[in-house]
């Protein structure tokens, strides 16, 4: 159990971690430099990145656990320990969130409601759509949602790479 909490922690961190860097660094050379990426897909492509993360926290942990019981894991416990992972994961992520959201870039939302606006504009939506539109998107992008699809992806993605990963990890008889 402690070594699973000591994967779930570090897996947590470093998704974390990286989901907050990936997405400032690559939006920033992507303002500098002109490439024109939107950048909700630039936060899309962060958090695809972050399950592969995830994934091999939960590969690295089961393997741990199988390895410290003499090579023997039973289906129930490597999804135990996935779905630790995935819990841990989920709420350090959240946590992650909150922080960026509120000291980091606390301009984070308008950020995002400006840039989708760029796109509405672009595509030739009047203006009341823009506003309902900004309406929905500031909403996406609040720290209160940012922090829920962190603690509801993260769970939910680690959990479903638990239990498909589980099967193939779990000792054959």
């Amino acid at each position: 159990m402690r070594s699973t909490l000591k994967y779930g922690i570090i897996t947590g961190a470093v998704v974390g971690i990286f989901a907050i860097s990936f997405f400032s660094i690559v939006n920033c050379v992507n303002n500098s430099e002109g490439w024109g990426i939107q950048a909700a897909n630039i936060r899309g492509i962060s958090g695809l990145l972050t399950i592969l993360i995830q994934a091999t926290g939960i590969y690295v942990a089961m393997q741990a656990i199988k390895k410290q019981q003499n090579n023997s894991l039973t289906y129930g416990q490597a999804l135990k320990t996935g779905i630790l992972i995935a819990v841990l994961t989920a709420v350090i992520t959240a946590l992650f969130s909150f922080i960026y959201c509120e000291f980091i870039n606390p301009g984070y939302a308008q950020y995002m409601v400006a840039e989708a606006q760029k796109v509405m504009i672009a595509k030739g939506e009047t203006q009341q759509q823009i506003i309902t539109d900004s309406a929905a998107v500031r909403k996406e992008f609040s720290t209160g949602a940012q922090i829920g699809e962190s603690l509801v992806g993260q769970f939910f993605v680690g959990t479903v790479i638990s239990l498909i990963m589980g099967l193939f990890i779990k000792t054959k008889k």
